[in-house]
């Protein structure tokens, strides 16, 4: 007995089997085939479908500040702070002995100012050449419209975006440092001992500083604000996914492993994406910086509907189809309409009842 699978006008006979090669415009024949009734077939039912996606995220501080001195070869008198220590914003850390000319520092500043301007330019571009390769290479696999690979390219794109994160930081907090430095030199008030810009602990000191000379631009203290941290995410594509106030879960495993809940916040202008921590406890979670974790967003749920397994569901073109075993254990081709597609099921719209067995392995 030959069943028939139409798909255009012009018909192809195969012998044999039930083993096709799919091109474009031709129409199938299969032949019925016994098939000894395996685990790998499973029944049409009622069940939910849920579709998926996860976001990568990392713990990090919301502000930290790299400072460094904006004279050559100054000699370093003192150094107030340790590695470690508590600072409060405006706090004096490193002091100098020296003396210069004005105009030479006002002139050494807007030098400052102009190279850090395009050190940032240029770093921006790597990093926008480098999310363009990785989309380009995403889109140039073998499958760029799976989960797999769009987890796979916001992946990359995450890891640019930490790669650049404390660089370009940086260089905004420069700028902004050596433009109060130019404001002091305009009203004549020189000063270039290091201060604390923020309130928060030190990070970093270089060491031997007492008694050397200094670098234009080379940091030699950096602080951070530790109670100001979050669980980031940079793709702003996922806003899309979540409402204001949302409560989301995010998972950590490792050590610090542990399901934390959280509300998504936009930056202002919208490129960035962090999420707030909740619940009583929220203020004491001890979380080391740079912890990874992943939130699972339901992207859409079907309650109840007729489904059968993903695996089940094959697709030729704008065709879905699964092959149905009767209870003589004959496995035929049938067209099916779908609704949701699942992460492990699909919706079956037309084309199945229940209790209709497929088959899902081969």
């Amino acid at each position: 007995m030959l069943f028939f699978a139409l798909t255009s006008a012009n018909v192809f006979f195969l012998s044999g089997c039930a083993e096709t090669t799919e091109e474009d415009n031709m129409v199938i024949l299969f032949d019925e085939e016994s098939v000894t009734e395996v685990a790998g077939n499973l029944p049409a039912e009622y069940a939910d479908v849920v579709s998926t996606m996860t976001v990568s995220c990392r713990y990090r501080t919301a502000v930290t500040q790299d400072l460094a001195f904006d004279i050559e070869r100054a000699k370093i008198s003192t150094v107030y702070v340790a590695a470690g220590e508590s600072v409060r914003r405006g706090q004096l850390l490193i002091s100098l002995e020296t003396s210069t000319d004005i105009e030479a520092e006002r002139a050494e500043l807007l030098y400052q100012i102009q190279r850090t301007e395009l050190l940032k330019e240029r770093t921006l571009h790597q990093k926008e050449y480098e999310i363009t390769l990785a989309e380009f290479n995403s889109a140039m696999g073998a499958n760029p419209y799976s989960q797999e690979s769009k987890d796979a390219l916001a992946d990359a794109i995450q890891a640019i975006d930490d790669k650049y994160y404390f660089t370009l930081q940086g260089y905004d907090d420069d700028i902004a440092i050596a433009y109060l430095k130019l404001d002091n030199l305009e009203a004549n008030n020189v000063d270039h001992n290091i201060y604390a810009g923020m309130d928060g602990i030190v990070e970093y000191l270089r060491e031997g500083l007492e008694g050397s000379q200094t670098v234009i631009g080379r940091t030699v203290i950096t602080l951070k604000d530790p109670n100001d941290m979050y669980f980031y995410a940079t793709d702003p594509s996922l806003g899309s996914y979540l409402e204001e106030g949302q409560e989301v879960t995010i998972t950590v495993s490792g050590a610090q492993g542990g399901d934390y809940t959280a509300v998504p916040e936009f930056s202002d202008d919208g490129t960035t994406l962090r999420f707030i921590l909740t619940g009583d406890d929220a203020s004491s979670v001890s979380i080391a910086e740079g912890t990874a974790g992943n939130i699972v967003l339901e992207l859409g749920r079907r309650d109840n509907v007729l489904s059968v397994p993903a695996a089940a569901v094959h697709r030729a073109g704008d065709i879905s189809y699964v092959y149905v075993v009767d209870e003589d254990g004959y496995r035929r081709y049938r067209e099916v309409t779908t609704g949701l597609i699942g992460d492990e099921r699909i919706e079956i719209l037309s084309g199945l009842e229940t209790g209709d067995m497929v088959a899902v392995n081969f």
